[in-house]
């Protein structure tokens, strides 16, 4: 376990040591720098991030709440290990939801706001690189939703976000042909809310996050 380095590319430690712990360790969870099933041992935590146990027990609490962690009594916690029904569960009420909000969203759109994705989509054609691919992902699906304003609903995706991701990292973003389809729906989602048709906009993101399901890797039962 190495966490030294991720803490130099987490914001500084201001503010209750606990959510800096809990930032630096689900920084490392969702990257795949710490895999599923991994043990996360707290007194190697808090040797590394040199604070007490109280912070980093309370940050793996607010992990497991996030589905991220799983605390076994006497046995500690370790990085949780999804099954591929939980995922498929996940996209489903992922799809549902940001669909819905994106219905509410679209009539709330401005220029501003339909220039920005138009950028987004520039960037996604011409990136290549991993970890910025799936960003850039995450910043197109956050700007589509964002003008419904419903900020439980923000929540829930990016939880929902976090534990899938990490999952499809490898299987989807990393594939050029997976990317290509991906992008391609994404323009098509874009010129529906430049049409202002909420409606198709709506049921074509719905239909993009559903036909994920299908990227889902072969070993993950």
């Amino acid at each position: 376990m190495e966490l030294k380095q991720l803490t130099k590319t987490t914001k500084s430690k201001r503010g209750p040591a606990q959510e800096w712990v809990f930032k630096v360790i689900r920084s490392a969870i969702v990257k795949g720098e710490f895999p599923p099933g991994m043990q996360l041992k707290q007194d190697e935590i808090s040797a590394q991030l040199n604070v007490s146990h109280i912070p980093v027990r309370e940050a793996l609490r607010q992990l497991e709440a996030q589905g991220l962690v799983t605390i076994h009594p006497n046995r500690g916690a370790q990085v949780s290990k999804l099954s591929r029904a939980s995922i498929e569960d996940m996209m489903e009420v992922r799809a549902y939801l940001s669909a819905s909000l994106l219905k509410s969203a679209v009539p709330a759109m401005t220029a501003t706001d339909l220039n920005k994705l138009a950028a987004i989509l520039e960037e996604q054609k011409a990136e290549s690189d991993l970890m910025k691919v799936e960003k850039l992902n995450y910043r197109f699906h956050k700007l589509l939703t964002s003008r419904a304003k419903n900020h439980v609903g923000d929540i829930m995706i990016e939880i929902m976000h976090a534990n899938i991701d990490r999952y499809l990292r490898s299987a989807f973003y990393a594939r050029e042909d997976t990317r290509a389809v991906s992008l391609a729906e994404h323009e098509k989602i874009f010129e529906a809310c430049e049409a202002h048709d909420a409606q198709l906009a709506s049921d074509l993101l719905q239909q993009h996050i559903l036909a994920t399901r299908s990227r889902i890797p072969a070993d993950i039962v």
